[in-house]
């Protein structure tokens, strides 16, 4: 990125169309020009910081905030990365069994900037926290309205993406949490299945 196309603030697009105009996101990501991943992953940076303070405020401050706002920082950025990542990967090939084209660096674009409402977490948390009213009620509350807000910025994006009707867009979403949540119930089945045999035996 050069000094004049920084001054130019078209680094900014995304991040406003994330905020405002989640179908608008893919349409600017998809020119070549606006592609850019690693400018993405400021989002999951910045959710990881927002997170590890406003989780913070809630308690006494202890000589362990240090751990957690460096290693902790770290851990938690790689941890959504992580996630975001297979995530990605998962409903790419999800839709392309739904019949949809193979477009994974673009999802990763859009699971990275529909995280985008989740850096509000820490301002709304801190406003009750300031009036010491119910702040972990709230905590708990703007946790989950940030993440469907989150959720409905990638859907909308997924939708205008491939094309296709906001529920199936719902579906390639909600496909890698049904993946694992399929996952972990074979696994307790089989566990359970060794353990009474363990007992039997």
């Amino acid at each position: 990125m050069t000094i004049s196309g920084f001054k130019s603030l078209k680094w900014a697009d995304p991040f406003l169309y994330a905020a405002t105009d989640p179908r608008g996101l893919f349409r600017h990501i998809s020119l070549k020009e606006n592609r850019s991943i690693c400018l993405s992953f400021i989002v999951p940076a910045a959710v990881a910081l927002t997170e590890i303070l406003a989780f913070s405020i809630l308690g006494r401050e202890t000589g362990f905030f240090h751990y957690k706002i460096t290693y902790g920082l770290i851990l938690a950025f790689l941890f959504i990365v992580f996630k975001t990542v297979v995530s990605a990967a998962l409903m790419d090939s999800i839709g392309q069994f739904l019949g949809c084209s193979g477009r994974i660096s673009e999802t990763l674009c859009i699971l990275n900037y529909s995280l985008l409402p989740k850096c509000l977490l820490l301002p709304l948390v801190y406003i009750f926290k300031t009036v010491n009213f119910a702040p972990l009620f709230f905590y708990a509350f703007f946790t989950m309205a940030l993440f469907a807000r989150s959720a409905y910025t990638a859907i909308q994006g997924l939708s205008e993406m491939h094309t296709i009707h906001f529920s199936r867009a719902l579906l390639i979403y909600l496909s890698p949490g049904i993946l694992f949540a399929v996952f972990i119930l074979f696994i307790s089945f089989l566990a359970v299945i060794c353990g009474i045999g363990f007992i039997a035996g």
